[in-house]
């Protein structure tokens, strides 16, 4: 292996990692030569972050946001950072984390994971206030996004807008009918709860409301 194929090096060094070879480690400082790799870099890292190593993903995921921006290529970082939020919040550095969502939506604004990761980090600080906005932009992005419906339910129910959770959990209920079971939890069981006593006319109540949404929730 020579320093002038450093896409056969990181290939290499992923696929023994992935069969366990030791010898592995013996090839991970010649990565260092190959500062300016970013998709080498952005490979390892999301192999490490599915491999549930998040400290060594968070390096090699650093490494690629770096040789990016080097290179002047800012606006293919989304994936690069959204990875490296993943791994910080695993590791509970949820500020950081935050950091790097916010660094994904603002590279790639219609990524729409990264700005449910965002929100989801939000909601976590409890931080309901920049968390609603967050979930409005992750459905913006991808309209079919369930979870995106469901978590600014719970954030807008926090808030004390039960109105508008009402209709973000229609909107969840019509994206995914199997999740009417979460929604009549969360909503018994939030800070602002509401309790329905006939779960069949919850569910009617929110069927109907579904039907009247426009395309799209409101502001």
């Amino acid at each position: 292996m020579t320093r002038s194929e450093p896409a056969a090096l990181f290939r290499r060094v992923i696929q023994m990692l992935q069969s366990g070879d030791p010898a592995a480690a013996t090839l991970l400082p010649e990565l260092e030569h190959h500062p300016g790799h970013a998709a080498g870099w952005l490979a390892l890292g999301e192999f490490l972050h599915g491999a549930g190593r998040h400290e060594a993903a968070s390096v090699a995921l650093g490494r690629a946001l770096k040789a990016q921006n080097q290179a002047g290529a800012e606006h293919t970082s989304g994936i690069a950072a959204h990875r490296l939020g993943q791994c910080l919040a695993a590791l509970g550095k949820r500020d950081a984390a935050i950091a790097a969502f916010r660094l994904a939506v603002r590279t790639d604004p219609d990524f729409a994971e990264a700005w449910y990761s965002l929100a989801l980090a939000l909601q976590d600080a409890q931080d309901h206030h920049s968390a609603i906005p967050a979930y409005r932009m992750a459905l913006a992005a991808r309209p079919d996004f369930p979870e995106a419906a469901f978590n600014l339910a719970v954030s807008l129910q926090e808030q004390g807008r039960l109105d508008d959770a009402m209709d973000a959990y229609a909107l969840a209920l019509h994206l995914r009918s199997a999740s009417f079971g979460r929604i009549a939890q969360a909503l018994v069981s939030g800070r602002a709860g509401v309790l329905w006593l006939d779960t069949d006319a919850l569910r009617a109540h929110l069927v109907g409301r579904g039907a009247g949404l426009p395309a799209g929730l409101p502001g």
